[in-house]
Order: structure tokens, then C-alpha cells, then sequence
């Protein structure tokens, strides 16, 4: 089997800190991988441009490898499945760096203007803005895409370096598209959370999710996370009670999928995300067919009250924001009460 190996740019000022150096050395060793920490400049380059280089450097060292190619302000939880093992060598791996509704990817966006430009300098074709990868992942083998980082590393001296304009993404993904378009995987997002983009979670230190990226003032919160899984499962909403009496319940021995009957228990569903990585959430939004008075609702019923306010539309987009991307894991099914017809 090719080698596997975990590449890290640890340069100054910026060196990693040591629950990141520790999550790396941890994750390796289970994936029978390992660990190569760059502490010094590879070329008289900005960092990003560096990266172009780390190909060619693991290649030189430990020779023909599978590379998972880290920036040193992630953190990998403890049960993360090995990335290794989903995308083959001949194949060139990225997250997407769109992981938020907000951020746009139309052809007027700062995603589509920066591959034009950079496109433009380095002559080859721009690719998609739905294309545009989250920095800091990238797998590949290094007999497969040493040429195409040799190809990306002759446009350094004829840019003047330039390093604006998401320049490691761009130089990688316009590369790509351009030659290696059948090539190009996503992995889902699990394996690089934004959480620049996911605010709901950047300040809970219980990990929801298998690898997080501190990126900008996200960077702050980076010392007080926590990687390691305890048993049993540390909750990030550890008062919700639902979810700790299902959590008991069940151990280590989940079913497939979950049914939530009231959209407003966002933090159980939150927790059973977070606990359990495999399992789907069905969540049953029960509609009276008959309007409810005011006077009917109890301070207790959540449900009901976005119901009389007409206002219930909300529910669904809370639910999605605060679970960010363990909502790839929840579907939806809504009936009338007194129905026994369900409309997936």
C-alpha cells in the first residue's frame, strides 16, 4: 500500500499549538499514516504559495505517498474515519468552500472573480465559482499531481508572487479544471468545517464535527477545543435532557435514523448529531388543520407558538443554521394532525 502521509506547513509566526500537534500525531498513528511537520520555509515565498511545494518536498523524503495536506489551525476529532480511505491517490481531494447560504457563488461573485483573475495570470481556463475549495485540505497522491504543482510553482517569479485573492485556491482549483477536471473529489464537509462560516459553532468546545479549521478571529477559539471523544459521548448541550436520556438509552449502539416530532428540540438534535456521526434525523412537523386560538397556548409550547403566529416557516431554518453541517444528515416529513398520510 502507497504511504500515507499527514503534511503540515508549521512555519512562523503563526507555528501550531500543541492540542493541534497532539489531534495530528493521535489521528496518524490510527491511520497508519505519518506526520510530517515543515517548520521551515520550503522557498522565499509567501505561505500560500509554499504550499505548491509540499508535493514536491514529500517526494523527496518519503517518496511516492498519499498526501493529506493540512494548514496547522485544525484540530481532527478522535474518531475521525480516515479520508485515506475514500478517495484513491489518482484522485485529486478538496472540501467545498461554500458552507454557508450566504456565501454566493454566482458569476458575480468574489469566487468567480478571483479564478478569472488568477486564471489570467497563469493562462489556463477559470474554473466554476461552485468549484472554490475551503484552504487548508488537500489529498492527493503524489506520482499523480507532482507535475501539475511543478506547473502551478513556473507561474511564482512570472506574478511577482502575488498571494490576494484566495491565491492557494485558486492556483489549485483553476489548475484542476483546466487539466485534471475528471480528477477533482469533494469530500463532504465534516473533513474541513469553516468555522468562519458556521457560528454556531465556534463557540461550543465539544467538536460536532470530524475536522475543524480556525480561520480568521475563529483562530481565537482554537486553544479551548476539544478533540478527544470521551465515553461516555461529551454533548455539546450537555443540560439538554432529552438527549442525555436517549444518549444513556442507547450507548454505543445507535438505530440508523432518529425521529424528532418537534422541530423546536434543536439542541437534542443537535446532541445526537454531534454524538453520533452515522445516524440520520427524520424530523415530523405535525400541522393542525384547524387554526388555534390564542388562549390555547401554553409558555411551554414552542411549537404552538409559532403556529398561531403564523410563523412556523422559521422553525426549519433555525433548526439548519444551528446544526450546520450535521444538516446534510436531517430530512424532513410533515402531516396534519389526525392524518395518516405522511408527504416526505
Amino acid at each position: 500500500m502507497m504511504k500515507r502521509v499527514i503534511a503540515v506547513l508549521d512555519l512562523p509566526p503563526r507555528r501550531s499549538l500543541p492540542n493541534v500537534r497532539a489531534s495530528f500525531q493521535v489521528t496518524a498513528t490510527r491511520w497508519n499514516a505519518e506526520v510530517l511537520w515543515i517548520t521551515n520555509p520550503l522557498h522565499s515565498c509567501h505561505p500560500f504559495w509554499q504550499k505548491m511545494f509540499v508535493c514536491e518536498h514529500v517526494q523527496s523524503l518519503l517518496g511516492s505517498s498519499h498526501v493529506l495536506q493540512l494548514d496547522n489551525d485544525m484540530v481532527i476529532r478522535s474518531d475521525c474515519p480516515a479520508p485515506f480511505d475514500l478517495v484513491p491517490p489518482t484522485d485529486f481531494a478538496m472540501v467545498s468552500g461554500r458552507q454557508s447560504p450566504q456565501r454566493r457563488v454566482d458569476r458575480a461573485s468574489w469566487n468567480q472573480q478571483a479564478h478569472e483573475e488568477w486564471a489570467r495570470r497563469c493562462d489556463v481556463i477559470p474554473a466554476p465559482a461552485w468549484t472554490h475549495p475551503n484552504g487548508g485540505l488537500y489529498l492527493y497522491g503524489t506520482d499523480a499531481f507532482g507535475l501539475m504543482f511543478a506547473e502551478i510553482i513556473s507561474n511564482l517569479l512570472p506574478t511577482g508572487g502575488k498571494h490576494d485573492l484566495g491565491c492557494d485556491e485558486c492556483l489549485i482549483v483553476n489548475q484542476l479544471w483546466t487539466y485534471h477536471r475528471s480528477a477533482i473529489r469533494f469530500l463532504p464537509v465534516d473533513y474541513n468545517v469553516n468555522l468562519h462560516q458556521n457560528d454556531c459553532w465556534v463557540s461550543n468546545p465539544v467538536m460536532q464535527s470530524y475536522i475543524y479549521h480556525f480561520v480568521a478571529r475563529a483562530k481565537e477559539r482554537l486553544p479551548q477545543v476539544r478533540w478527544q471523544r470521551t465515553d461516555p459521548v461529551e454533548l455539546p448541550y450537555p443540560w439538554d435532557k432529552r438527549s442525555r436520556a436517549i444518549v444513556e438509552r442507547w450507548g454505543n449502539q445507535p438505530p440508523e435514523s432518529f425521529i424528532l416530532e418537534n422541530i423546536t428540540h434543536i439542541e437534542t438534535a443537535a446532541n445526537l448529531l454531534a454524538a453520533y456521526p452515522a445516524m440520520r434525523i427524520i424530523v415530523t412537523e405535525r400541522r393542525a388543520r384547524q387554526p388555534i386560538g390564542c388562549e390555547a397556548i401554553r409558555n411551554h409550547d414552542r411549537q404552538g407558538q409559532f403556529d398561531v403566529t403564523e410563523t412556523a416557516y422559521l422553525n426549519p431554518i433555525k433548526l439548519l443554521l444551528r446544526l450546520g453541517p450535521n444538516a446534510r444528515r436531517v430530512g424532513f416529513s410533515v402531516h396534519s394532525i389526525g392524518e395518516n398520510r405522511i408527504d416526505s
